[in-house]
């Protein structure tokens, strides 16, 4: 049998693979995973959201759809902790459905400045964004559409 080139290989792609399947149903949508300690010991954490939030109630059905898919298809080599959850306030931005959803925020962000290439670290109003670039407006007025790849790390700025 031919080997499958856009078969998942690593633990991270076969887990990803897994979530994917068990929200494609849902409005939800995964923003990050991480997979810490080793085998016995590792823990799965598995973020997700939705573009109106998600509670408690559908992140249960999720954490129970993902780990029984897990554990049928022995994805996760012996023993491990499954810990799915909203990613929260404190959390970086990862997916453009975060950024989307936040358009009107503030945001403190460390990005490549697309004028000179210079990292920047500013506070920022998200002002758009769309599955390729976001839009942020500057605290001197300016704007700048920025690729996501541009951007380093971007979260939420509370207001207190």
């Amino acid at each position: 049998m031919p080997n499958d080139a856009s078969a998942p290989t690593t633990l991270d792609e076969k887990i990803r693979a897994v979530v994917a399947s068990v929200l494609r149903p849902t409005e939800y949508f995964l923003v990050d995973i991480e997979i810490r300690g080793h085998r016995g010991t590792r823990v799965v954490e598995i973020f997700v959201d939705g573009d109106d939030g998600i509670g408690h109630d559908d992140l249960a059905a999720i954490s129970r759809d993902v780990g029984f898919e897990l554990d049928v298809d022995e994805v996760v080599p012996g023993s491990y902790t499954l810990d799915v959850s909203s990613p929260g306030i404190k959390r970086p931005l990862t997916a453009p459905r975060q950024y989307q959803k936040n358009v009107g925020r503030e945001l403190r962000i460390k990005y490549d400045d697309p004028d000179d290439g210079s990292t920047q670290y500013d506070v920022v109003t998200l002002t758009a964004a769309d599955n390729e670039t976001v839009t942020i407006e500057l605290p001197s007025g300016s704007t700048h559409t920025l690729p996501y790849h541009a951007i380093e790390r971007a979260k939420i700025e509370l207001p207190w």
